[in-house]
């Protein structure tokens, strides 16, 4: 095996093996990278930990063919220290044995691992194959993710619920996710190729690498396929480098969350979304126990946010508002949840949809005009009101 490559290439592919690949394991050859220089001068770099597999394929000069198994930490930590965006070769070494890796006058010679051992990437057959746009992928998902449960308790819930919905007339594919305390809805044009898509739990590890790759301003499609167990990405993480992601999906049933968002709440607060935002923050900065307790007392024309803790003081801050109820109503609710939910939101004005102090409120963006990419909707349950 010979070749030559870009270092800036090489990091980034090997930045991607070495997202997936654990540096404790159980099985050795784990651990390393499959680097398969073929004689039509492309480069496949293939790693995998058995539920995730990452495919890499870069153009590059190939002058003998060869497939060999590299560590993956070792290479990579070597290539990030090579001068930048010069060209590496990779070459075998008949006398030790080994990989050598020459950058300027820098040698390094690699103890390799053979390409058999390495587990085999099964080709899977998928029931569904469709295309978005990568930065609408992007967005969908950081949105979705707000609400995602952080601990692994529930395992179906510790991940993005993605499902086809047609039930409106519009044809919409919906990321979707809850930690119980609030939900997270992210609607989008579906192609007419999801239309058979089958509901499925796709895992938070699986949703958090795929947003390291996916680059939102890199205007490409990404093809996404799906079958009952497993989910495939593949896109062009940039102009050299082509990739294919596919990981395990979660076995599981989320749980039913329309009736939660479908909800007659007639009392409609309007408020500034920076403004709100910022006065959150800072009455927040008071409040340092488990709920994070923050309470709204809104009338027609106010809001007056309180937060009190009994180690550091209070906090209070008023801002104009528009309520619809002829009546005042005193809520509380989880600061940090709040303001996860409304740092999503980029309209200029927020909308809150709610009814009694004990029942979920709904958070809309004001759209003035229909949004072009996506929709979001959120729900978020309040906390007791402790009156001192």
């Amino acid at each position: 095996m010979k070749f030559v490559i870009n270092q800036k290439v090489l990091e980034k592919t090997l930045a991607h093996a070495n997202c997936i690949i654990e540096r404790k394991h159980v099985v050795p050859i784990l651990g390393y990278v499959l680097l398969d220089a073929s004689s039509d001068n492309v480069l496949t770099i293939t790693s995998t930990n058995m539920d995730m597999t990452i495919v890499d394929t870069v153009k590059c000069i190939v002058s003998e063919a060869g497939r060999y198994c590299l560590p993956a930490g070792l290479v990579y930590d070597i290539v990030r220290k090579m001068k930048a965006g010069a060209d590496i070769t990779f070459e075998y070494s008949s006398s030790d044995n080994s990989i050598n890796m020459l950058n300027d006058k820098a040698v390094f010679s690699i103890h390799y691992m053979d390409a058999d051992s390495f587990p085999p990437i099964t080709a899977f057959d998928y029931d569904v194959s469709f295309s978005m746009n990568t930065s609408v992928l992007k967005k969908a998902l950081e949105v979705a993710k707000v609400a995602m449960l952080q601990d692994n308790s529930r395992f179906h819930l510790n991940g993005i619920h993605m499902h086809y919905d047609g039930d409106h007339g519009d044809s919409k594919i919906k990321f979707v996710a809850t930690d119980l305390f609030r939900i997270a809805c992210v609607s989008t044009v579906a192609p007419k190729e999801a239309k058979n898509l089958e509901p499925l739990i796709i895992s938070k590890r699986t949703i958090l690498e795929i947003l390291k790759m996916v680059d939102g301003s890199f205007d490409e499609e990404v093809q996404i396929s799906a079958s009952e167990n497993r989910i495939s990405f593949k896109l062009a993480t940039s102009e050299q480098i082509k990739t294919e992601f596919s990981a395990r999906l979660i076995n599981g049933t989320f749980p039913e969350y329309k009736t939660a968002l479908d909800v007659s709440n007639d009392k409609i607060l309007i408020i500034d979304t920076k403004q709100f935002v910022d006065a959150l923050d800072r009455v927040s900065t008071v409040v340092i126990d488990s709920t994070n307790s923050i309470k709204l007392q809104i009338t027609k024309d106010k809001l007056i946010l309180t937060g009190n803790s009994r180690e550091l003081g209070s906090a209070t801050e008023e801002m104009d508002a528009d309520f619809n109820a002829l009546e005042p109503l005193e809520i509380c609710f989880n600061s940090r949840y709040l303001l996860e939910i409304l740092k999503e939101i980029e309209t200029p004005q927020v909308k809150l949809l709610l009814a009694q102090s004990n029942s979920s409120t709904i958070v809309e963006p004001i759209y003035l005009e229909a949004p072009s990419e996506i929709d979001m909707i959120f729900a978020v349950m309040p906390i007791e009101i402790v009156h001192s």
